[in-house]
């Protein structure tokens, strides 16, 4: 097996890793938390949904290196004796890590595709208890999404 290949992977992953969950730290730990401190609520919203827009693509694009560098890595390293292996600690990491990346992918979607327009519909109507529901759940699934992000990100340093 080629060293640099392997390295190289290794880096796209772990870039990708750091990029998803580092940006999911800064949002969750500083950036919204000093945005709500600082700005009206309007204001605050209209800053939230561009700065997330970005953060999208970003999350979009590491979950695609993530998945591409991750199979890559996982063909070079196994082959089909080591697959049915209980033994192999790639494979018992794999058994943990797919379904949590799996997880992380199905709430990103769901967190910029359905919950954040949602959001976005009904803070155009201003504050409500609505609102504050809607606000509680993009929270309560931004802190799922980080945690499950730990998660792999100890998962991948054990490769």
């Amino acid at each position: 097996m080629d060293v640099s290949l392997t390295l190289l992977l290794k880096w796209f992953h772990l870039m990708a890793t750091v990029a998803w969950i580092g940006g999911m730290f800064t949002n969750f730990f500083i950036y919204i938390p000093s945005i709500g401190k600082t700005l009206e609520p309007a204001l605050a919203g209209k800053l939230m949904a561009a700065v997330m827009k970005r953060f999208r693509i970003l999350v979009y694009i590491s979950m695609t290196v993530f998945l591409i560098s991750g199979i890559m890595m996982a063909s070079l390293h196994l082959d089909s004796g080591a697959i049915v292996s209980s033994k192999n600690q790639m494979v018992a990491v794999l058994i943990f890590k797919v379904p949590l990346y799996i997880l992380m992918v199905i709430l990103a979607i769901v967190a910029f595709e359905v919950i954040a327009p949602r959001v976005a519909r009904i803070a155009a109507d201003g504050p409500s208890p609505r609102l504050q529901r809607a606000q509680r759940t993009q929270k309560i699934l931004a802190m799922i999404g980080f945690l499950l992000g730990i998660l792999v990100l100890t998962l991948s340093a054990m490769l």
